[in-house]
């Protein structure tokens, strides 16, 4: 599977901007691609802004199913959504045809106001895609190991897990080594995709976006703090022969 990583330099508040530029930049996204992975709360940046929430049938979702459908992929990436009068931090894998799943993220950071206006996700969402079982995790997640742990039940629960963030810079060595973790314990490819740029109160994104292997070795990265895409094939019988090679999964705590 052709998995391209967007590291975008999300404006804040501009949905309306930045999505029109996504646009211009997508324009030239390879024709063979087949999953494209945006950041966290890609369209707004990250808030907890109400007057930044967007219902399900908003423009930002909306944009995501029609690139789908127009371009003929899966588009996985959080938005901020606002349903029923509760607020949720929602990561949607969109699939071709505009069919989609979502994950409400678990953990809400609890250095930002987060907690105070989202409501936390309760449950875990893998999906399936090409043949691949893909889990859904978002930003503070990858601090939880037994969140994002893998299962094995004679087969895996997982072969790719996918992290959207808008992670600082001043904790990227912090995101490098727990993506790197994530992917070796689990025996999973890891797709991390992070924002880039500077926010409105002034911090700093260095982006450091990365798919990964199941050894937890780098595929492909994108050049910190710039906004670009790159692109992996990844291949499902290399990770089937490691995990037949190595089977640790067998030996898993099952707590």
């Amino acid at each position: 599977m052709k998995i391209a990583i967007f590291q975008a330099n999300t404006i804040d508040h501009r949905f309306d901007e930045n999505l029109k530029r996504y646009d211009e930049i997508l324009s030239q996204l390879e024709t063979d691609t087949q999953l494209l992975v945006m950041p966290e709360m890609f369209s707004t940046g990250f808030t907890i802004d109400t007057n930044d929430a967007q219902t399900m049938s908003g423009s930002s979702l909306r944009w995501m199913k029609n690139k789908s459908i127009e371009r003929g992929i899966a588009i996985a990436g959080s938005l901020f959504i606002e349903e029923d009068g509760k607020y949720y931090n929602r990561h949607f894998f969109m699939f071709p045809n505009g069919d989609y799943e979502y994950y409400d993220k678990k953990h809400l950071f609890c250095l930002s106001k987060e907690p105070e206006l989202l409501t936390s996700g309760n449950s875990k969402k893998i999906v399936e895609y090409l043949g691949w079982k893909i889990a859904l995790f978002t930003c503070y997640d990858l601090r939880f190991p037994l969140w994002c742990k893998n299962s094995y039940d004679g087969d895996y629960g997982y072969d790719i897990s996918i992290f959207v963030a808008s992670w600082p810079e001043v904790r990227s060595y912090a995101w490098r080594s727990l993506l790197a973790a994530r992917a070796i314990e689990n025996i999973s490819y890891l797709v991390g995709v992070n924002r880039c740029g500077i926010d409105e109160t002034g911090v700093s994104y260095s982006g450091d976006s990365v798919i990964l292997n199941f050894k937890g070795e780098t595929l492909v990265k994108v050049e910190p703090k710039k906004e670009e895409i790159a692109y992996h094939i990844i291949d499902k019988q290399s990770l089937i022969d490691f995990r037949n090679i190595f089977p640790v999964g067998r030996d898993w705590d099952t707590i």
